[in-house]
């Protein structure tokens, strides 16, 4: 077996702050409103905004997409959307179909992050996963170590306690710097 000697570094995000963007008007206002409350006792405060610009470090988007991958309602494009943010990870925190997410989240030469795209939220499964993710990238590990802790891709049995997501891991090993809880 080969072990590399150059482990690929964690890169740490000191006091991450995050944000809800809500591009999905009164569709999205349920889930605006219950996964602010599970992100804030983790964060602090969650900033939140509609149609407008919103810089965070972790952002929740809510959007419907179109066949095409547009975003309805909206000039701005995912990648112009996490480009603008400058968010590290972002999260599509709606449902939309895997095709639309195909041609939304195509690579652009800007707009990189680890981008988590919701494919269905499973009920209450989508805040508990997501609660367990953060905590353990609170305490050091990184996004896609914990991913995979949380979703192992080979089981036998379903994850009942995890949403159906496409995981697009761009950026790496990122996590949140070790500070005391909020």
């Amino acid at each position: 077996m080969f072990f590399s000697k150059h482990k690929r570094r964690v890169t740490l995000l000191p006091g991450p702050n995050v944000g809800i963007l809500d591009l999905g008007g009164p569709d999205t206002a349920g889930l605006v409103a219950a996964d602010a409350a599970f992100l804030t006792p983790i964060f602090g405060t969650v900033e939140t905004k509609s149609l407008a610009a919103l810089e965070c470090d972790v952002l929740f988007l809510y959007a419907n997409l179109a066949a095409d991958g547009s975003i309805v309602g909206s000039s701005r494009g995912l990648r112009e959307i996490i480009r603008d943010s400058g968010a590290s990870v972002v999260v599509v925190a709606s449902a939309n179909p895997s095709e639309s997410y195909v041609k939304a989240g195509k690579q652009r030469p800007y707009g990189r992050a680890n981008l988590v795209m919701t494919l269905d939220r499973c009920g209450e499964a989508f805040g508990l996963f997501f609660t367990a993710l953060f905590s353990r990238m609170k305490s050091g590990i990184s996004m896609p170590t914990a991913w995979i802790e949380l979703n192992p891709q080979v089981t036998d049995h379903g994850r009942p306690n995890c949403p159906e997501t496409i995981f697009a891991c761009e950026i790496g090993p990122l996590a949140f710097a070790k500070c005391g809880a909020k």
